[in-house]
Order: C-alpha cells, then structure tokens, then sequence
C-alpha cells in the first residue's frame, strides 16, 4: 500500500467519497475502502470524518454505517433513520452508564450536593430524549 502520510483531510476525503459513490447503492467495508482508495485505515477514517463534516455543504447524503453494508453514501432517508436510531442507543447506553456509575454513587455520597442534583436532573432529561429517539417508530 503506498504511504499518504502528511495529505490533508480533503484530500482522503474525495478518495473515500469516490469509492463510496462508485459503490453505490451498496457500501464498503474500512477493508475495502483502504483497498478500493490505497490507504490506510487511519486515513480511511480521516476522510470518513471530512465527509461527514462537510456533508451538507457539499450537497452529499450523509455517510452512514451498518455492519451488513458497511459505510455507504445512500439517498435513501431509510438508512439514514437506521444509522441515526443505532448512534442514539449508542449514546443513550453511555449515559446510562455514566449515571449508574458515576454520578449515582457520588449522589449516594453527597445527595446535598449541588453540582450532582444538577447533573442528575440534565443527564435524565438526555437519557429519556435519547430512549424516545431510539425507539421512536416512523
């Protein structure tokens, strides 16, 4: 594989929207995007994180992932919603662990405590969004 080392983001960039474009309407696994644009997996997801960045302003559809079809440039808003819902049961299991880990035993410790009622109270209000966006049906 030839070395690409010091390209800027733009450039892995426009080589994993090539390759995603090409593919299309199927999706590449990191695999077979470092093989299809000759780089390597670092670079792969530098130009995955361009893409998704500049995504609206570039008129693309946003890039999204599944295991069964890897990285994809879909139109269709389907997949879109699947990518979204998975990223939000993502987050809402971080935060449910972040409570139940961390903040619950310092409330345990401190239930006074300002600073933990206020954490507490936020991070609730997100972890019930996140519940109702992950199993929102459409």
């Amino acid at each position: 594989m030839a070395r690409r080392a010091g390209l800027p983001a733009h450039v892995h960039g426009e080589a994993v929207r090539k390759a995603l474009q090409e593919a299309r309407p199927a999706g590449l696994s990191l695999k077979q995007l470092c093989q299809a644009t000759k780089r390597s997996p670092s670079q792969v997801w530098t130009g995955l994180r361009f893409l998704r960045k500049v995504a609206v302003k570039e008129g693309l559809p946003p890039v999204t992932y599944n295991r069964q079809d890897g990285f994809q440039l879909s139109e269709n808003s389907e997949v879109w919603i699947a990518y979204e819902r998975a990223i939000f049961e993502t987050e809402l299991h971080r935060i449910t662990n972040v409570i139940t880990g961390i903040v619950a035993p310092h409330a345990k410790k401190a239930p006074q405590d300002e600073w933990v009622r206020l954490v507490l109270d936020q991070l609730g209000g997100v972890k019930a969004t996140l519940e109702v966006l992950s199993r929102m049906e459409r």
